[in-house]
């Protein structure tokens, strides 16, 4: 078959195939969750690969869930967390005067406190619920995407941000656009996602890593190579620290997958019984270890 690269409209190359049967089982097992409604139709979703830009992405492009797939999600303490890594390290390139627009405000702890802290900061967002909390917590949420918010608001902000957001979309080429159309020029486009080069490529970032939740799988290479296309310079790229709350998913991936794939070391292993030493070992270099996440900080041109 052939599949055009949505960064690129050029033939993508094919990488791999994933059975649709096991991934609604293991939607329904681990989070009670029906994904059947989004395949309808479909016997296999493919992940395809962009030549151009490395960029990874899944196919049917509409299979993504709506929402109240993520309605079930938010269900989970653990969903949206108010304030992270990624929120931190942005406050370095926000400027008391400047227009900020966060994409995609989701849990609403980013833009609260940005608010809190003085900033003119708008958000958008699809979600009812986050919607209506937004309303009620006095910040600005506009039901809107970014798309159709930009068609009025060309060139009307200095930083355009979204979290935790880019991995979600399938159409990545009108919504990336669309926030370089929301920037002034020299303004700062920031992007964090799932980093696919770090840990979580050992489990394939876990099953919310793939549809309906995820619909593209980026990394440094492809991330960098999408400053060209859009009119983008790449002024950082920073890798996210191993977090506290991903240590357990750390150290369990990398025993099944490295250090028990030899019977040998499997062996020496548990013989030696290392797993609270391994624990404590992995807690302590933490901040040396490549974490989940990757954010890229843009100027445009």
């Amino acid at each position: 078959m052939e599949v055009l690269s949505p960064l690129t409209n050029k033939e993508a190359l094919l990488i791999e195939t994933i059975n649709i049967d096991m991934l609604k089982n293991d939607y329904s097992e681990n989070f009670d969750i029906d994904i059947s409604p989004f395949l309808e139709g479909i016997d296999n979703i493919y992940i395809f690969k962009c030549q151009q830009t490395g960029y990874r992405f899944y196919y049917p492009f509409n299979i993504a869930g709506d929402s109240d797939f993520y309605k079930k999600l938010q269900s989970f303490d653990w969903y949206y967390m108010p304030w992270k890594w990624e929120n931190q390290m942005s406050l370095k390139y926000f400027k008391k005067d400047d227009k900020i627009l966060e994409v995609g405000s989701g849990g609403l702890g980013f833009i609260k406190k940005i608010k809190d802290f003085g900033f003119d900061i708008i958000g958008l967002e699809l979600n009812e619920e986050s919607i209506k909390k937004g309303k009620e917590i006095g910040v600005d949420i506009l039901n809107q995407t970014v798309q159709d918010h930009a068609n009025s608001n060309k060139e009307k902000y200095n930083v355009v941000c979204s979290y935790q957001v880019l991995e979600h979309i399938s159409d990545v080429s009108s919504f990336i656009k669309a926030q370089v159309d929301c920037l002034k020029v020299g303004g700062k486009l920031i992007v964090c996602v799932p980093n696919n080069d770090s840990f979580i490529k050992l489990t394939s970032g876990g099953l919310l890593n793939k549809p309906p939740h995820h619909m593209g799988l980026w990394n440094k290479n492809s991330l960098s190579k999408i400053s060209s296309i859009f009119g983008l310079k790449v002024d950082k790229v920073i890798f996210e620290p191993l977090q506290d709350y991903h240590v357990n998913w750390f150290v369990a991936s990398t025993k099944s997958q490295i250090i028990f794939k030899s019977r040998y070391s499997r062996f020496l292993f548990n013989k030696l019984k290392m797993d609270k030493f391994y624990q404590k070992i992995i807690s302590k270099f933490k901040n040396k270890i490549r974490g989940h996440s990757i954010m890229v900080v843009y100027t445009k041109l």
